[in-house]
């Protein structure tokens, strides 16, 4: 939902930013899945950034606080069958809400208690890149704290972002458009990302993966209705100036941060923007770290986590994950076989294929944004709602609002009827029942055909 714009405030800030857990952070909202496969443990979830713009935008729907630089969302996770896997997405955009920020800004900071430029605690690491208004003592404190809380134990995935950023391929804002982790409401734990990315990276970066609900359309649309042109023209042209900074900059793998110590010169900041100190908090109950300038106006405001979100340990987010594996559909107890009419003998053999497999319980969720003037993207977001486990009846709607989209665009007949018959087979089915593992794995086939062609028609489309 477009929300409107009421006041906006953006900030060249170049920062040092982590989460060290985003399933932590969010109240593990989900395990998410992986190549249709069911996940039972996260044991790593970083979001990292290497920032130069914050933004604070206030909306009659609250405070939303963007930040725009290299990002990554790095995740290692233990599938059901014992397999760990890792993954990775990149980013150049993360947006939180009131009350993810706020969660943030009071969580508990570790040290450096009277320096707010500094925040290394459980749930957030930020520090200004460049730190040469600080004295060598304090410096040096930061640097040996970061060093035994962050770059040591998580070496390898920094190691693995740095060398992700010097990919001549990585962050190419005019191929493939921005990629946004948000805590929006319509979009909570959801990447979004550009309609214009290339095929291939669109195809890979929309798999789904552990720790997110969904991965999805609409960063576009999203910052258009948050952003003026010419400040979109400016972040952008901050996330390319940093792309070829930290590209190229020398660091010690042994010393990582070197990455910081080296970067802050070339990154030529004219003076340190830093947070007004006299501007105390009036509540003293209620201690929260300014995480970013934008938001200083918000110092003494606090926005209640929302039941609509509900917040739960990593403990029940992984017991939930081994119910769900057994939670098959079972039918009712007055169901009786009875011996069927001859005339009813006659069925149709999806609907006996429905009937006679197994089908998992599953939560009813709403469709994402389905495209309307790009055959691939409409077909690439049907094939992501398959591997996300929703409803058949959802699914079904889901082609349906398909065929219609395209139809408006291409007629290929049997393509269009193929969409039809998914349509009518999955509407007729009951609720919160989901596909089961068989029919996934051939619906995700014919989808792969279906893109095959459009691919072979591209230039009638």
């Amino acid at each position: 939902m477009a929300s409107q714009v009421i006041e906006r405030k953006l900030v060249n800030n170049n920062i040092f930013f982590v989460i060290p857990s985003w399933g932590n952070v969010l109240g593990y909202p989900t395990l998410g899945n992986y190549a249709n496969h069911k996940i039972s443990k996260i044991s790593q979830d970083l979001v990292i950034f290497l920032s130069g713009t914050e933004c604070a935008i206030s909306t009659e729907f609250g405070t939303h606080y963007y930040l725009f630089g290299l990002g990554y969302y790095y995740v290692k996770f233990e599938l059901q069958s014992g397999r760990y896997i890792t993954d990775n997405r990149q980013l150049t955009g993360l947006m939180l809400n009131d009350f993810v920020y706020d969660h943030l800004a009071t969580s508990k900071n570790i040290t450096l208690e009277n320096d707010r430029d500094v925040i290394v605690g459980e749930k957030l690491v930020k520090l200004p890149i460049d730190m040469s208004f600080k004295s060598e003592n304090k410096i040096t404190f930061i640097q040996g704290t970061l060093m035994r809380n962050l770059f040591i134990p998580y070496k390898d995935i920094f190691l693995e972002f740095m060398e992700t950023i010097r990919d001549p391929q990585s962050f190419q804002l005019n191929k493939n458009g921005h990629m946004m982790l948000s805590t929006e409401r319509d979009s909570y734990n959801k990447i979004l990302i550009s309609g214009d990315m290339e095929y291939e990276p669109k195809a890979a970066y929309l798999n789904p993966t552990a720790g997110l609900s969904g991965i999805t359309f609409g960063a576009d649309r999203h910052l258009a209705d948050n952003f003026t042109s010419s400040e979109l023209k400016q972040i952008k042209e901050t996330i390319i100036k940093l792309k070829i900074l930290f590209s190229s900059i020398d660091y010690d793998p042994m010393f990582l941060f070197s990455i910081i110590e080296n970067s802050a010169p070339v990154l030529n900041t004219s003076q340190p923007i830093t947070f007004n100190l006299e501007n105390d908090r009036m509540d003293k109950r209620m201690p929260k770290e300014s995480i970013f300038i934008s938001a200083e106006n918000r110092m003494n405001s606090f926005k209640e986590w929302p039941q609509e979100f509900k917040r739960q340990t990593k403990a029940q987010s992984e017991n939930s994950g081994i119910r769900e594996k057994s939670r098959l559909y079972q039918p009712k107890k007055q169901e009786k076989l009875v011996k069927p009419a001859v005339m009813k003998l006659q069925k149709k053999e999806e609907e006996f294929q429905l009937r006679t497999m197994n089908h998992p319980f599953v939560e009813k969720k709403p469709l994402p944004y389905m495209p309307h003037d790009n055959v691939m993207e409409i077909l690439l977001t049907l094939k992501k709602i398959v591997e996300e486990n929703y409803e058949m009846n959802t699914i079904g709607k889901a082609f349906d609002i398909a065929r219609n989209n395209i139809k408006k665009k291409v007629l290929h007949e049997n393509y269009l009827w193929d969409l039809s018959k998914y349509a009518n087979l999955y509407q007729r089915t009951e609720p919160n029942l989901g596909l089961s593992p068989k029919e996934t794995t051939e619906l995700l086939e014919e989808i792969d055909k279906w893109v095959k062609i459009s691919i072979e028609h591209s230039d009638k489309l």
